[in-house]
């Protein structure tokens, strides 16, 4: 071939666009699987003391050791009493959404807030697996306190008493009211099957299953006392969570009153986180959504947090409060097995 000829076709080679080869092929990715991990859900129960506002002179110190305190329990779930008009600022601080409901009681939450409940008592959320979650909230009467009016300590109008049998009137008179208004709120949720059902509280009394007769010989103290407010809810299914896990009240007190002990004073367990169902060993006999053996959620942690001291579980310094929190974890082992994971 001639060199003018050579030189042309190669010309016209480099004139000729590249041809694309193919591209290499992709891996297909894998689909995401059910997530069949146990599902949890952490709730707190906290009466921050007067909107959070006590615990320094400076209030505005006192807020910001009150909000250190909520993000140290560090729950999905956080009902608080004594808002004062602060929960809006709790939650912005803790990134939560805040459902308002009583005068002193808000629901703080990380999960998706779907309703409330039809007195609003409580709070209706949904997990991120779909979950539905109800969290009600009480703050009920402060007095008459029935442990000071057993143990002749003056505290506002509350009379002095001297029996197991007037504590208990005196407890129905005080609380059976707002009691049993909540009560019938929880009632409307624990009709829904699928639930779980959570109440949370200063309650102002303390629990039925703590001034037994080994108790009230330990603590020496007038009893045993069948506190009609704990009672209640039990008898329409709800347990204890921290007696679920800590049965025992003599080895496992659990007093979330007071860290702040007046000269005189009556420790006690009144702040409370009770749920249903929850799986336990009691026998008796309940409402159709009551606790059994059987039910999927279980509790598997229980702790008071507070001050460094013998009651506490959980430290947190400074504690701002003049009641210690409850924290509590609940599990359902049956969420990886019988619902998809999904996002609402």
């Amino acid at each position: 071939m001639h060199a003018a000829a050579l030189l042309s076709l190669l010309m016209l080679l480099a004139a000729q666009p590249p041809v694309a080869s193919a591209p290499a092929a992709q891996p297909t990715p894998p689909v995401d699987a059910p997530d069949q991990s146990p599902e949890r859900v952490s709730v707190a129960t906290f009466n921050i003391w007067v909107g959070g506002e006590k615990a320094d002179p400076d209030k505005a110190v006192s807020r910001a050791q009150t909000l250190a305190a909520m993000k140290a329990l560090d729950v999905d779930v956080l009902a608080i009493q004594e808002r004062r008009g602060f929960a809006e600022e709790y939650a912005a601080g803790l990134g939560y959404a805040v459902v308002p409901l009583g005068d002193s009681t808000a629901v703080l939450t990380r999960l998706e807030v779907i309703g409330v409940s039809p007195s609003k008592w409580g709070a209706k959320l949904r997990t991120r697996r779909g979950t539905i979650v109800w969290a009600f909230n009480v703050h009920l009467p402060a007095s008459p306190y029935q442990p000071y009016q057993l143990a002749s300590i003056e505290y506002n109008d509350g009379r002095f008493i001297s029996t197991p049998s007037q504590a208990v009137t005196e407890a129905r008179l005080a609380r059976g009211g707002p009691a049993l208004a909540c009560l019938r709120d929880v009632d409307t949720a624990m009709r829904e099957t699928e639930s779980l059902v959570i109440l949370c509280g200063d309650f102002n009394e303390p629990s039925h299953l703590d001034w037994t007769s080994p108790t009230v010989a330990a603590w020496n103290r007038t009893g045993p006392v069948d506190w009609p407010t704990t009672r209640l809810f039990h008898d329409a299914g709800l347990r204890d969570a921290f007696r679920v896990v800590h049965p025992d009240p003599v080895a496992k007190p659990g007093w979330t009153w007071t860290p702040r002990p007046d000269t005189r004073d009556v420790m006690d367990r009144i702040d409370l986180v009770l749920a249903a169902p929850i799986a336990t060993n009691d026998p008796s006999p309940h409402t159709s959504n009551a606790s059994r053996s059987g039910d999927p959620w279980q509790v598997v942690k229980a702790e008071i947090a507070g001050e460094a001291g013998p009651m506490t579980d959980r430290v947190i310094e400074p504690w701002p409060s003049d009641h210690r929190a409850v924290r509590v974890v609940f599990e359902n082992r049956r969420a990886g097995h019988d619902r998809q994971d999904r996002t609402p």
